[in-house]
């Protein structure tokens, strides 16, 4: 596997992770009702919350010594506790590579006692473990809801879809348009403790094509139960610092769900054994 592929993988797996961010019938709502359900949505409080996520996402590459398309399918799973300040993200997908095969990828993030663990275990690559100490930064950054709301509060346009029942409660349903400098920090923020690749010099949201939130809301709670996130986005070698030798065009065609549930409700996070020795990073 070249270092631009690998590149690539890591910078996949930071999208995904970012994105764990998202029949309908109702009537039509006012934009200063839109507008007052999304300031409730920014300033509902709760102290835990869980999720789980699906994830598809296919990699068509053009060009280069080895062009061909890779898919990826995965799932995961979330806690948090702000109370605690404590989290803990897992997720695993199945790639599978032209000429490779299946082969399985897994990432453990945890916020654990003031630091961050982080085990991203890649094909060719294997699984290590770091950590980092636990900045008020890295808490944002790691917050799947905090990230939600963000993208929410400064969405460049909200509008209804409807009413749809969600894991029992009732919820708005909207669409959500991204402002991309936000969508750009927030993937430029995740990708920074991806895998120790560098991709600060990366517009990463000047990479979207096509793109699609939506967001289900609770009416009693104003709670976010569900979001689901389409996106393409076109790579060029330059931007991830390859050449027309590994690569002509890349293109991602991605889809995220995500389900937030039992919000409030007792949460337990211990940190792995073999995370105690992971190494630590500046």
């Amino acid at each position: 596997m070249s270092a631009a592929v690998k590149k690539i993988l890591v910078l996949s797996l930071a999208l995904i992770m970012s994105f764990t961010l998202v029949g309908c019938a109702g009537g039509e709502l006012t934009q200063e009702e839109i507008d007052r359900i999304v300031t409730n949505v920014t300033t509902a409080q709760f102290d835990t919350v869980q999720l789980d996520m699906d994830m598809s996402m296919t990699v068509e590459v053009v060009g280069g010594s080895k062009p061909g398309e890779t898919t990826m399918v995965g799932s995961g799973t979330g806690v948090m506790d702000r109370a605690n300040r404590e989290m803990q993200m897992t997720m695993n997908m199945t790639i599978d590579i032209p000429d490779q095969g299946e082969q399985e990828m897994a990432t453990e993030v945890y916020l654990v006692g003031g630091w961050m663990y982080t085990s991203v275990d890649i094909p060719d690559v294997g699984k290590k473990w770091i950590k980092r100490k636990l900045s008020e930064e890295i808490w944002q950054q790691q917050g799947q809801i905090e990230q939600q709301i963000e993208l929410l509060k400064t969405a460049v346009e909200v509008s209804y879809l409807g009413s749809e029942e969600v894991n029992g409660s009732a919820c708005y349903v909207f669409k959500v348009v991204p402002s991309m400098e936000t969508l750009g920090k927030l993937l430029s923020q995740e990708t920074s403790s991806m895998g120790g690749v560098d991709f600060s010099k990366l517009n990463l949201a000047d990479l979207f094509e096509e793109m699609s939130v939506k967001e289900w809301i609770s009416k009693d709670s104003y709670q976010i139960m569900k979001s689901e996130v389409s996106a393409v986005l076109e790579i060029h070698p330059e931007d991830v610092g390859a050449t027309k030798s590994n690569f002509e065009k890349m293109t991602m065609d991605m889809n995220t769900a995500v389900r937030f549930h039992d919000y409030n409700q007792p949460v337990s996070i211990t940190l792995p054994p073999e995370a105690l020795n992971a190494q630590e990073m500046p």
